[in-house]
């Protein structure tokens, strides 16, 4: 038990070999004498004992290593600290400060989705810019890129995720609707590096058509959003196979098609519909183009052509039975393709 003096709890000669031969902290002298650490600090400051050197902790971290768990793992100060034997992440943030790395603001640091930078592959690029063409709509959201759509396919949300989820995280909820059947809303936040996808195509780009790589995953992806395959009876007992693409894109359906005929296709470009007519679930306000391919040999090519891209399974696998079957006769194939169209009609997420 330590002898106090009137008016005093410690002596100079005890604070000083308990705070600097002892190495307590304030608030730990605090507690041997049943007081604030502010006490503490006053009568240090009273008796002229010197306040031992801060604690630093040296961060041994490149700024690369630093900037890649901090912004594309999207992991915490305070995780980093722990992952480099550290107490706090006040160290870290000072090495950030130092390398001239930006903190994030609260509205990015609270939110706990992965958003990954775009990787900067052109083939990648026009895929996406050709769902972007498609099906998927692409908004700005705060500080986010937010790709979207709405179905009921299971097929159309694996398309999502199989595009979109090494990037950040697909989301979806069940949409309800008084005049129509519910469907699913599903979409994904992208980081800025994706503002190429906010501006809806409205024909493809020079760079796609002049590659043929990048033209097929551009098309493929179109494809998986407005394209339709079809097998149906020709002449009793053979089999027709068509490649429709339909929509009022028609510039874009322009450059496919020359695109196509480049390569040996003979695609029929047409006006489909003119607006006002009634379509499938309102009037159509806006004229509807398509492309069809109908010569047996040429969708064959086609659909070997456009797998190796496609990520929509109900596509991919109309087409595997295709490239498989599509030169037997119709009564040898059309069981197989009408137990396929039950097995997709049965993934419909409605009838779930």
């Amino acid at each position: 038990m330590i002898k106090m003096k009137k008016g005093l709890k410690f002596t100079k000669s005890q604070l000083e070999e308990l705070y600097l031969n002892k190495k307590l902290s304030l608030s730990q002298i605090g507690k041997l004498f049943d007081c604030h650490q502010v006490n503490i600090l006053y009568w240090l400051k009273k008796f002229g004992i010197r306040r031992r050197p801060a604690y630093r902790e040296y961060v041994h971290i490149s700024k690369e290593d630093l900037r890649r768990l901090y912004w594309k793992k999207g992991l915490k100060t305070q995780e980093i600290a722990y992952m480099y034997g550290l107490k706090n992440g006040r160290s870290v943030l000072k090495k950030m400060k130092k390398y001239g790395i930006n903190s994030k603001t609260v509205s990015e640091a609270t939110t706990k989705k992965m958003k990954n930078s775009f990787n900067g592959d052109f083939a990648e690029k026009a895929f996406l810019l050709g769902l972007r063409a498609g099906d998927f709509h692409a908004k700005r959201v705060r500080k986010c890129i937010r790709v979207q759509s709405t179905t009921t396919h299971l097929a159309q949300i694996d398309l999502l995720k199989n595009s979109f989820e090494k990037y950040g995280v697909i989301c979806k909820y069940l949409s309800k609707h008084h005049a129509r059947c519910d469907e699913w809303f599903i979409y994904v936040d992208l980081d800025k590096s994706f503002e190429f996808l906010l501006r809806k195509p409205e024909q493809v780009s020079n760079w796609i058509l002049e590659k043929e790589r990048y033209f097929w995953e551009f098309l493929a992806a179109y494809m998986d959003c407005e394209g339709n395959w079809h097998l149906s009876r020709s002449h009793d007992i053979h089999t027709r196979l068509t490649f429709r693409i339909r929509s009022g894109d028609k510039e874009i359906l322009e450059d496919c098609s020359k695109k196509l005929a480049s390569f040996g296709y003979n695609p029929i470009f047409c006006l489909d519909t003119k607006k006002g007519k009634k379509g499938p679930n309102r009037f159509l306000r806006k004229d509807m183009y398509g492309i069809i391919i109908n010569k047996k040999k040429e969708v064959i090519r086609l659909c070997n052509q456009l797998i190796p891209f496609s990520k929509h399974s109900e596509k991919v696998r109309k087409m595997k039975l295709m490239i498989a079957h599509g030169d037997k006769n119709y009564s040898a194939i059309s069981k197989k393709w009408n137990d396929l169209k039950e097995q997709i009609k049965g993934e419909i997420l409605v009838n779930v």
